[in-house]
């Protein structure tokens, strides 16, 4: 317990690091990207992002309709802990500059879900510049590493 608090303590007073991970602590909550096999229908990969905090969660699912999905824990214009993400298709007509989600790590409230017209109500919603995140996880490699040949 003290060890995660100490961690989360680090990670608020760190700098802004725009880069995805399965998992990492912002503002008290515990955030984590998993994946589920799926078979209704034809074989695909599910993409769930979770915001824990005590016995509340938030839970978000993208059953079959992205291709990257990542975040980071960032402090937004009025100095608050926020988790920022993405999740959004591959494709040459797909939105990578937008489709943005933010959370409140602090009550779980969802404040944006991500869209293909979202990145100015991002900008806006977080009070400064969207960070470029830099490694997104491929939905694609966490359907190999669940059995299924893409």
């Amino acid at each position: 317990m003290l060890r995660s608090m100490l961690v989360a303590s680090m990670l608020a007073m760190a700098p802004v690091a725009a880069r995805a991970e399965g998992a990492f602590s912002c503002g008290g909550a515990d955030v984590t990207f998993s994946f589920n096999k799926r078979t209704e229908g034809e074989e695909h990969v599910e993409a769930v992002l979770t915001v824990s905090r005590d016995s509340r969660a938030t839970v978000l699912r993208y059953d079959g309709n992205i291709d990257f999905i990542g975040g980071v824990c960032l402090r937004n214009g009025r100095n608050r802990p926020t988790v920022l993400f993405q999740a959004y298709c591959g494709g040459s007509g797909c939105r990578d500059l937008d489709n943005w989600g933010i959370i409140d790590p602090g009550d779980l409230r969802v404040q944006l879900v991500p869209n293909d017209w979202n990145r100015m109500a991002a900008q806006k919603i977080l009070g400064q510049p969207l960070p470029a995140i830099d490694k997104m996880i491929s939905i694609r490699d966490e359907a190999r590493k669940l059995g299924l040949d893409w």
